[in-house]
């Protein structure tokens, strides 16, 4: 895919800039759309049950009790006593009644130790009597009121405490004085102050487009449970990638922006609940959304042949930043007339072509992704199938992006070996003259730099052969423990090695320098331990030495090296754009020729790379004792000059 590039950020079509907030994003104060479930009830910690009494039969709820009393000092409310139970006046005054009663008169007030928890965390409510309900007919019960749910309930004391835990959303709560009642109580009973807690939970989620064409704007928007407002907090928008804040609201429940991409790529955002910061993570995080992903669809395209002249074959193949499977789109590969060459692909990240060269110039293809025209349904008849079969190579319509159009590249076909491939200038003796016999005349030879094992490294003589022969060397190191491939500062240490013995043999600047990381078994078995570090490491130690990095390993995604580059690249982006891959996977079975060469197909790792090279035969001991090799002709060789 292309260069990552930079979010722009616009207002969602007909909404207005949320005051006080972050710029491009709009604010709303309806109501959540998260709907609130009761909570539930525990005794908090370091209490004892409050005792259940056998005279006052009714609902129970957790609830922990004791004989503390409302001071007299608080405020009363006014209410009347029949016979043993508390009750209020019969007239509810316009204003709270606590501030209207004598100080003799039952009352009762409710606390709570926070009024802005994070979803799951548990607060404790506590409601005190200015009496004990001990030897009286009445309960102290407390309800969370949204919800109508008996949080608490106490047959005894003055002070009644319970432990509540809820997911998300604003819970009011009230305290009563009360026969004990399942329900909220009603009617002439002593009630206390509201006590409202807002358990803080967001959401996130993207416009049902979020896998759209570049340069087409998703909106990302922000759900809290309750009005950020009231919380002191921002809700905030951050960028995983980047880990930066995109934008911010202050106030209302819902906070959204418009996320557009001119380039092909995802972006995953992130919403926080949580004290001002720009950048990831923030301070004091009250709430936090699971990531949603936007993708800009993009297309690169391949396209690969020994010879570009008539009668040859291109292989061509595009690769898309999405699986196609389950969405409208399909992959088409087009050539410069406008015609799809093959059937399009409406499964994978992936679609193949083999096409012949007809003309005598070299022509140019095109991949893009777009929409399959609908297709006849019937099966019986021949002309349904010959509809079906002209449709199936139909132009796609609305297209959603478009590579880049591209000649094929030519590619390269060589070997690589343990062994000298001659030991006189003229090439006339030792392994080159029997892969010629064998199996063809190769573009290239892959050998290594310095003596590993039992394997010598290159001579002079086959310097010379190679430039008699035009013939490109593809330099490779392998230090002499290839266990050994774990670490930055491992991986630094060869890319030193393996450079000044490249400058020492004349390798000019610019060179591709492979890394010999083998698959892990009973010879390497520490290849295992391939990490990020020792990728970044020769990356940087090559760079640093005028040469291009190059890895060759097992690129198949999930594989020890395919996982350890995958995460190099997140590290480091640009080690993707600055180097190479050369993958020894899927080692194919049976006898090859560069006549009979397969098509360029090297298992990839499943993220950025250039892959350049694919080995796709080991010797195995075979005579001539050589591995084959296929490469694009831009991975940068050396081919030594006479003289």
């Amino acid at each position: 895919m292309a260069a990552d590039d930079e979010l722009q950020l616009d207002l969602p079509a007909g909404s207005l800039l949320c005051p006080a907030s972050g710029p491009s994003v709009s604010c709303s104060g309806q109501d959540s759309v998260v709907p609130t479930e009761p909570g539930m009830s525990s005794l908090p910690a370091g209490t004892r049950a409050c005792p259940v009494r056998p005279d006052k039969p009714g609902p129970h709820a957790p609830a922990s009790c004791n004989e503390t009393v409302l001071p007299a000092s608080q405020p009363a409310e006014p209410a009347g006593v029949v016979g043993s139970t508390f009750l209020p006046a019969p007239v509810t005054p316009s204003v709270p009644i606590w501030t209207l009663s004598p100080a003799d008169q039952p009352r009762v007030r409710l606390t709570s130790n926070a009024s802005s928890p994070k979803p799951g965390q548990t607060v404790v409510l506590t409601a005190t009597a200015n009496a004990t309900v001990t030897g009286t007919r009445s309960a102290i019960e407390i309800f969370d009121q949204t919800t109508t749910t008996l949080a608490g309930a106490c047959m005894e004391g003055s002070q009644c405490l319970v432990a509540y835990t809820a997911k998300a959303g604003v819970h009011d709560f009230a305290a009563y004085i009360t026969p004990p009642s399942a329900g909220q109580p009603a009617g002439i009973v002593v009630m206390s102050n509201p006590v409202s807690i807002s358990w803080f939970g967001i959401g996130l989620v993207a416009s049902s487009a979020a896998i759209v064409s570049p340069g087409k704007a998703v909106t990302f928007t922000a759900t809290a449970t309750a009005d950020v407002g009231s919380s002191g907090y921002q809700l905030g928008l951050f960028d995983k990638a980047s880990g930066t804040r995109l934008t911010f609201c202050t106030q209302g429940t819902t906070c959204s922006t418009n996320l557009t991409k001119s380039q092909a790529g995802s972006r995953s955002i992130v919403a926080y609940l949580a004290a001002t910061s720009e950048t990831l993570p923030p301070p004091e995080i009250q709430a936090t959304s699971p990531a949603v992903t936007a993708t800009w669809l993009g297309v690169t395209l391949d396209a690969n042949t020994t010879h570009p002249q008539r009668g040859s074959t291109i292989f061509m193949r595009a690769r898309t930043n999405i699986d196609m499977t389950n969405t409208p789109w399909s992959i088409g590969i087009y050539d410069q007339k406008g015609d799809l060459v093959s059937q399009a692909c409406k499964t994978g990240t992936t679609c193949s072509a083999r096409v012949p060269i007809t003309t005598g110039s070299t022509p140019w293809y095109t991949a893009v992704v777009g929409a399959a025209r609908p297709v006849v349904n019937e099966q019986s008849s021949t002309l349904a199938q010959l509809v079906r079969t002209a449709q199936s190579h139909a132009s796609l319509v609305n297209i959603q992006a478009r590579s880049n159009p591209v000649q094929p590249t030519r590619l390269l076909w060589g070997v690589d070996s343990c062994k000298p491939f001659t030991s006189n200038a003229n090439a006339s003796r030792g392994l080159y003259p029997q892969v010629v016999r064998d199996y063809g005349t190769p573009d290239f030879w892959g050998r290594y730099l310095t003596r590993t094992y039992n394997c010598p490294g290159i001579s002079s003589a086959e310097i010379a052969a190679a430039s008699n022969k035009r013939m490109g060397i593809l330099p490779i190191y392998n230090d002499y423990d290839c266990s050994a491939v774990r670490g930055y500062s491992t991986g630094m240490r060869y890319a030193t090695e393996a450079s000044g013995a490249a400058a020492n043999l004349g390798i000019p600047a610019g060179t591709a320098l492979a890394i010999d990381i083998e698959p892990p078994g009973d010879y390497c078995a520490g290849a295992a331990n391939v990490d990020a570090g020792f990728i970044e490491g020769w990356y940087d130690g090559i760079l640093l030495a005028n040469y291009a990095p190059l890895y060759y390993g097992n690129g198949t995604r999930g594989s020890e090296f395919g996982s350890a580059w995958c995460r190099a690249v997140k590290d480091r982006p640009e080690t993707a754009v600055n180097s190479y891959l050369w993958s020894f996977e899927p080692s194919l079975l049976g006898r090859f020729t560069r006549a009979r060469a397969p098509e360029y197909s090297p298992e990839e790792p499943g993220c950025a790379g250039n892959l350049a090279a694919w080995q796709y035969v080991l010797s195995s001991g075979s005579r001539p004792d050589v591995d084959s090799d296929e490469a694009i002709s831009t991975l940068p060789l050396w081919f030594p000059q006479a003289g």
